[in-house]
């Protein structure tokens, strides 16, 4: 596994710009090069079975990085978020999300961005 992380040196900076379209697309390409590597494995370890969840996992935060989150993903989850607003019960829960899914955005971008 000792070739596994060598691309991760490189992927921070990645992350450049948050209205250009290259950092993100060479950093989502990175992660999927280092997934790739990662599954080549036959007969992976439990702890290199947990990396491989991980960065499965890790690659849906792509849609709320900008400038994905900016130009496709904000839309489409407000919609959704405003159709869901139509329904009593669950309305309760998504009122909040409505109203605060800026905020948390601008925090996820503060934290894992530039």
């Amino acid at each position: 596994s000792s070739g596994i992380n060598a691309e991760w040196p490189l992927r921070p900076g990645g992350f450049l710009s948050s209205k250009s379209w290259v950092p993100y697309i060479l950093a989502l390409g990175l992660d999927l090069f280092s997934l790739k590597t990662l599954q080549k494995f036959e007969h992976p370890t439990d702890r290199q079975t947990v990396e491989l969840t991980r960065r499965k996992t890790s690659l849906l935060f792509y849609l709320f990085r900008s400038p994905c989150y900016n130009e496709i993903t904000e839309q489409r989850l407000m919609s959704v978020v405003k159709y869901l607003n139509n329904i009593p019960v669950v309305s309760l829960l998504t009122d909040g999300v409505a109203e605060y899914l800026p905020e948390w955005q601008k925090i996820y971008y503060y934290v894992w961005g530039p």
